[in-house]
């Protein structure tokens, strides 16, 4: 997909950026982005400065989150299929 400019609205304001991502998936992001921006606004009362930021770290912390729970799944499916082939193996079977 080619690179075409795109201008995005996120908490009352207009940002320009370069990107090769379907509509869809800019829809979801700065969907995203914007809700998580003014639920920070409203529960932190930090100037609007700080939103940014607070954002980032909030999406970072879910991100690392995500990526830990996804290894531990990973591990625990790896163990579930040891377990399975080891019972196929099995002479008792």
């Amino acid at each position: 997909m080619e690179k075409r400019k795109v201008s995005l609205r996120i908490m009352g304001k207009e940002y320009t950026l370069v990107t090769d991502q379907t509509e869809e998936q800019l829809s979801r992001i700065t969907g995203y982005v914007d809700r998580r921006m003014r639920e920070l606004s409203i529960l932190t009362r930090a100037n609007e400065g700080m939103i940014p930021l607070l954002t980032c770290m909030t999406l970072a912390e879910e991100l690392i989150s995500s990526q830990n729970e996804n290894k531990r799944l990973v591990r625990e499916l790896a163990i579930m299929q040891d377990q399975l082939h080891m019972k196929k193996e099995s002479p008792d079977n």
